[in-house]
């Protein structure tokens, strides 16, 4: 990408109802006591901050070393600050964080079982995966109708870019996420608009079963 497109993603980022979102996201994993947290395709580093002001020590990584240099321009320096590095999602430390995250990441790759599979080997023993990716329901006129549903208007405009540029048909199904070893849940987020996966490693339960639950 270029460093418009880093600028371009930054602006996003800074939207009110988009922060909210990946914050809430974000919550549904146990604040840090100074566990690792590795973000995977991190772009400008909203979920990295976020993750390190809930306690983690976080690295994030991206494919784009524009993006990198975005996250690290947005974020604070000093002790507790994540850290940021250009990166591939296929050369991650094996079991190297305790929370592995992705956002939106898993929708525009064109590999995303072998890089799914590789989110899932970064993960320590009894950590977790948070994906956080757009549904198949999230097209414009959803994202309109929500909007006017919630009267949410404090940052409307990266929501319907979002669902502008998303595709459907690349939405990640709970088929692809069931996996042997790991349990699943799902936090659906903008009236279901986007999933806020959770995979937890597991090695001594049963795999999940059709539905994904524990």
């Amino acid at each position: 990408m270029s460093r418009w497109s880093a600028r371009g993603f930054s602006w996003v980022q800074r939207s009110a109802l988009y922060r909210e979102l990946h914050a809430t996201a974000v919550a549904l994993l146990p604040t840090g006591h100074g566990r690792r947290w590795l973000d995977v395709g991190c772009g400008p580093g909203l979920v990295s901050r976020l993750a390190a002001a809930r306690g983690y020590g976080v690295q994030g990584v991206d494919l784009d070393p524009h993006m990198v240099a975005a996250a690290r321009r947005a974020s604070p320096a000093g002790p507790g600050a994540p850290t940021f590095s250009v990166g591939s999602v296929h050369h991650l430390p094996p079991m190297g964080a305790d929370v592995v995250s992705a956002a939106s990441l898993l929708a525009v790759l064109s590999d995303r079982e072998p890089a799914l599979r590789a989110l899932r080997q970064a993960v320590a023993s009894q950590g977790r995966l948070l994906l956080i990716e757009p549904s198949e329901t999230m097209t414009w006129r959803a994202a309109w109708a929500y909007l006017r549903r919630h009267r949410r208007w404090d940052g409307a405009w990266a929501l319907l870019l979002w669902a502008a540029t998303r595709r459907p048909e690349r939405a990640v199904p709970r088929s692809l996420l069931v996996q042997p070893g790991w349990r699943l849940s799902v936090q659906p987020l903008w009236d279901g608009m986007v999933n806020a996966w959770v995979m937890s490693r597991a090695p001594d339960t049963p795999a999940p079963g059709p539905e994904g639950a524990p």
